[in-house]
């Protein structure tokens, strides 16, 4: 079997933040020690965002899966094309797409002129060198069982092939997957690259250049972007490890945006200095439990577990109040037109929960990421449901690593449960990377039924059909009582007076900004 690797648009997110330090509250231009280094405050020409980690200084474009890896690859990288949570398009490197009357191939026009940032000419054999280098190692681009042929024409125009007819067709072998230069890759043998040491070659609207360890990631405009100039010369990604510390950075203006949790708004609300912004990602949270643990290998004792959770208490712990989430039920998110909530909801029952868990395990550990305040509450709040049917959790919160090599790890039986979250694409097959058992299975999930109708609803065009069969997906989810959605929510953008153009950027899933290019500085 090949190897699993990450390059779904999937995450167990994390939401709080952090800072490296914060200086004086004076207005102006002037900087700050931290760790050493000298940042300037609100420095003209530079946009700051603080991150709350540090993915570290190894990028891999095509296995990264955590957020702030994602963005980097984002502002480095180009796909053909950018679907819209709405359903609209945005071509990057495709001048267009073209579709076969029988919906097996399609046709790719590649923008004339578009130049690697080491002035190499991008051209068809990248993006066959692209697809064939991940059709290699694993099957989320597959179709039926089978690869997506890759051809290139001629310098310009690729062909897709496609095994049998797939109603995401377009959205699986055009969008999401960034391009990446043959010349570069090829004759390195792999997609490692060391941020401290490689030079990063890319075509996205900048470049990268420079990495220092837990305090920043820097990209200047790359004044060769196909698609135009980027208004802003800097970007800067800064790691910011403290929410306290977070909230005065960003008063202090030492940060022009970042990301909230509700109970920290106060500061920023009714403050002509600042915009706050909530949107939805369709981000799901939820726990899994461990489907290999032998805590859970019984199906009433999961039910049982099941039985005790409440998930608007869940929710409400995390974010303080239903204005910044909504309660869901199927892996579907509500913003998926294919979401229905005639599911098994598991809804509390304490009485029937102690029944069922009477002759199990009287003691779980619950696996989360420590720097993650929603999870953390979460966790607490599991805690004590759990506590009231007679079970013990041991809460074990751990670094985003740690925590990524433990969850899918297909055979680790140290946590009986994980706290997570994902925002996948808008088709519902790009979902089946969670659970089909041929492709990545994020939640370790091994149903045969699964794997049959995620491909049966995939491989026809019939709306109808594909409505059925996702609707027998979802039931057959909720019921196994292993995967508990809690819902979505709200993710909470807040910047500075100085900042416009985020409407023209667009607010979207995992990236905040879909194209980061078009935002501008007063």
């Amino acid at each position: 079997m090949k190897k699993k690797i990450g390059i779904s648009i999937m995450l167990a997110l994390m939401l709080l933040i952090s800072v490296i330090g914060c200086g004086s509250k004076d207005g102006g231009n002037k900087t700050t020690e931290n760790n050493n280094t000298t940042v300037k405050k609100g420095e003209e020409g530079t946009f700051t965002y603080a991150i709350s980690a540090d993915p570290g200084n190894t990028l891999n474009p095509i296995t990264v899966d955590d957020r702030f890896g994602m963005m980097a690859a984002n502002l480095i990288y180009s796909p053909l094309l950018k679907i819209n949570q709405d359903g609209s398009e945005n071509l990057v490197l495709a001048e267009k797409i073209e579709a076969s009357e029988d919906g097996l191939t399609y046709t790719v026009k590649l923008k004339e002129g578009t130049k690697w940032t080491d002035g190499e000419a991008l051209t068809s054999e990248d993006v066959v060198f692209t697809y064939d280098s991940i059709n290699a190692t694993t099957e989320n681009l597959f179709v039926d069982g089978k690869a997506v042929e890759v051809e290139a024409i001629d310098d310009l125009t690729v062909k897709f092939t496609l095994p049998v007819v797939s109603a995401s067709a377009k959205e699986l072998v055009c969008a999401g997957v960034n391009i990446l230069p043959k010349h570069i890759f090829e004759e390195r043998g792999n997609f490692d690259l060391n941020l401290l040491e490689d030079k990063v070659i890319g075509s996205g609207s900048y470049k990268f250049v420079e990495y220092k360890t837990g305090q920043h990631f820097k990209f200047e405009k790359n004044t060769d972007y196909i698609n135009g100039e980027a208004n802003i010369e800097t970007i800067v990604f800064k790691v910011i490890e403290s929410d306290d510390t977070a909230t005065l950075a960003m008063q202090n203006g030492e940060v022009d945006a970042w990301i909230g949790m509700p109970d920290l708004l106060e500061p920023f609300e009714d403050n002509k200095d600042f915009e706050i912004t909530n949107y939805s990602e369709g981000r799901v949270a939820y726990v899994r439990l461990n489907s290999v643990a032998d805590s859970m290998k019984d199906k009433s004792y999961r039910e049982g577990i099941l039985k005790a959770l409440n998930r608007e208490e869940i929710m409400k712990a995390a974010y303080t109040s239903d204005k910044y989430y909504e309660l869901s039920y199927s892996f579907l998110p509500k913003t998926n037109s294919f979401y229905i909530e005639d599911v098994e909801k598991w809804e509390q029952d304490l009485e029937k929960a102690k029944e069922l868990v009477k002759d199990g395990s009287k003691s779980l550990k619950i696996c989360y990421i420590k720097t993650d305040a929603a999870q953390e509450n979460q966790a607490l709040t599991i805690q004590a449901q759990l506590k009231e049917v007679g079970i013990e959790v041991e809460l074990s919160g751990v670094e985003q690593p740690a925590y990524v090599k433990a969850a899918y790890d297909r055979e680790n039986k140290e946590y009986d449960m994980f706290l997570g979250g994902y925002i996948m694409g808008t088709d519902p097959d790009t979902f089946g990377a969670l659970f089909v058992s041929t492709k990545e299975d994020m939640i370790n999930y091994n149903n045969k039924d699964v794997d049959r109708l995620f491909n049966e609803a995939n491989t026809t065009l019939d709306e109808k059909e594909r409505k059925e069969k996702y609707n027998e997906l979802q039931n057959i989810v909720s019921e196994e009582a292993i995967f508990y959605p809690f819902g979505s929510n709200l993710r909470t953008l807040v910047t500075n007076s100085r900042v416009t153009g985020i409407e023209d950027a667009k607010l979207v899933p995992i990236y905040t900004f879909g194209d980061m290019a078009k935002l501008k500085l007063k």
